[in-house]
């Protein structure tokens, strides 16, 4: 069989720059991530033929449904709306382990959950933890294209706070020479979150997708480092 008659597999990706973690592009310009690297180095490692398509956030977790794609990165099944239960979907083990917190401007590293009332976020991303004030209407949501623009909204204080992660502010604002002005609000709840590798149709390559990665620790030590991306929980 030629590399002709191998299936190319499809990756599925957000169209967003979210450096360090991923920056995908529909332009077709190929810009160096995480995510990137790591799928990359897992699908060559395996001589698999195959293509990072970037879509639109809107209608994330219809992906599999909308774009026939073969795999979805990354993903987890906190994002999706129906919980999950009506795709058969497998997910990985988890790649990075993250945080999903409230983060703000550094002197009001103190503020309370019911002191917030603007949340700034990457267009249609799922503010998970937000979801019930923004509901009532005690939280109003605002969204952007770009983390470089949430940042500059929130150092201006056009908004209150963002959910975005602190890898992504940190890069920014290291970008900006403004390196520890947002923080993490320590007294709103916070927590952990990952990123998976999901598939409806492959589990078998999801498994050893997971032995990949249990092999090649120091291969993502490595990718940490060069990206700056910092676990948290460890």
């Amino acid at each position: 069989m030629n590399a002709q008659d191998t299936p190319e597999y499809v990756i599925g990706v957000e169209d967003v720059n979210y450096y360090p973690l991923f920056h995908f592009s529909a332009s077709g310009v190929k810009h160096p991530s995480f995510a990137r690297d790591i799928l990359t180095a897992f699908f060559e490692d395996k001589q698999y033929r195959y293509r990072f398509v970037p879509l639109p956030i809107r209608r994330f977790d219809k992906w599999f449904i909308d774009h026939n794609i073969d795999f979805k990165f990354p993903d987890n099944q906190r994002w999706r709306a129906d919980g999950g239960k009506t795709l058969n979907l497998t997910y990985s083990e988890p790649v990075l382990t993250l945080m999903a917190g409230t983060y703000v401007l550094k002197q009001n590293a103190n503020i309370k959950k019911s002191q917030i009332n603007s949340l700034m976020t990457i267009r249609d991303f799922y503010p998970t933890l937000w979801l019930e004030p923004i509901a009532q209407g005690q939280v109003t949501l605002h969204e952007e294209a770009s983390p470089v623009s949430i940042i500059r909204h929130l150092l201006m204080s056009n908004v209150q706070a963002t959910n975005i992660d602190s890898n992504v502010i940190r890069h920014q604002l290291k970008e900006m020479n403004k390196q520890g002005e947002i923080v993490l609000a320590e007294n709103i709840f916070h927590e952990q979150y990952t990123f998976h590798l999901s598939t409806i149709n492959h589990p078998e390559i999801i498994n050893e997708f997971n032995a990949f990665i249990k092999r090649e620790r120091s291969l993502i030590e490595r990718l940490k480092k060069k990206y700056e991306i910092k676990e948290e929980w460890d």
